[in-house]
């Protein structure tokens, strides 16, 4: 039986491409979530198009409507019998940081922070709550959330660092609300990416997120599942575990992402933070947030 998805931040970017990969390749049910109808509507028709046996159902919704992503979870469930895969994917902080590359948080309108969290976490909190009873009570589903190494490090922008560690933190303590219920959370680090927003030198394509995000489903082991849950795991990390690829055959290899970025985030991650170090440097913000940073993000 084919599996029942559901993926936010579709229209566009790694949510297109793991809605892709999962309907394609896969053989999911993907409600595929998004503001852009077209959008997500030209998603469905290539997946049509395609000879995979899975389908991508367009859901045109707003995130920061509670009683909108409500009504979808209603629909949803009252289509299918089980929600096997939740992924929070939808972000709006990229397009609003975009212009202000190069300036310090006092020097930029509190829209920016607001966009962070509001389309990334909050959003991430009020679907997961509203899917987690349906996947409590049947022991099983997974919840991911696509994050990013901003989470544990300076990157780009003061709200970006602190939505995205607090997404690596809900996920945590999700799934350790979850555990006794056979039910996983998992946060996903995707490495730099060339999508239609970024361009980072020799970075992952949302393909290679996809099939980062269809191993977790379909390849991970309960075993695998219990030791990843509440834990953030890299796509180049299950890349090595599992055995696929990116969509040009190889590893991603660019600065941003690849084997040895993947290994650097990794000993940041195991190493005591920098708040929680006293003996740690403070990073050197003009490396990420300076104006020529903005054309890492062409499409935003």
């Amino acid at each position: 039986m084919s599996k029942s998805c559901i993926v936010t931040g579709a229209s566009r970017g790694l949510g297109r491409g793991i809605a892709h990969v999962l309907a394609v390749e896969e053989g999911c049910k993907v409600y595929a979530t998004a503001r852009t109808k077209e959008a997500l509507e030209s998603l469905s028709d290539e997946v049509s198009s395609s000879s995979g046996s899975g389908q991508v159902i367009p859901c045109p919704l707003d995130q920061s409507d509670d009683g909108a992503v409500k009504a979808f979870v209603q629909r949803v469930e009252s289509e299918e019998s089980q929600i096997d895969l939740l992924v929070n994917s939808a972000y709006a902080g990229l397009v609003a940081m975009k212009p202000y590359f190069g300036k310090p948080f006092w020097e930029r309108p509190q829209s920016v922070f607001d966009a962070s969290i509001g389309i990334g976490l909050r959003s991430a909190h009020v679907l997961s709550s509203l899917i987690a009873p349906s996947m409590v009570k049947k022991k099983s589903g997974l919840i991911v959330q696509i994050s990013s190494f901003g989470g544990v490090s300076y990157l780009f922008d003061i709200g970006y660092g602190v939505g995205k560690a607090a997404l690596d933190r809900l996920t945590a303590d999700m799934a350790a609300e979850l555990k006794p219920h056979g039910v996983h959370a998992v946060t996903l680090y995707p490495g730099g990416a060339v999508t239609e927003i970024a361009a980072f030198p020799d970075g992952e394509t949302p393909v290679f997120t996809g099939r980062a995000v269809a191993c977790l489903l379909n390849k991970a082991t309960e075993k695998d599942l219990s030791r990843y849950s509440g834990k953030v795991v890299q796509t180049v990390e299950l890349a090595l575990d599992y055995g696929f690829v990116d969509s040009d055959g190889e590893l991603p290899k660019g600065p941003f992402s690849g084997i040895e970025s993947a290994r650097q985030c990794r000993e940041v991650m195991n190493n005591p933070l920098t708040q929680y170090n006293l003996d740690a440097d403070l990073p050197n913000t003009k490396e990420t947030n300076n104006p020529d940073a903005a054309g890492l993000f062409p499409g935003a």
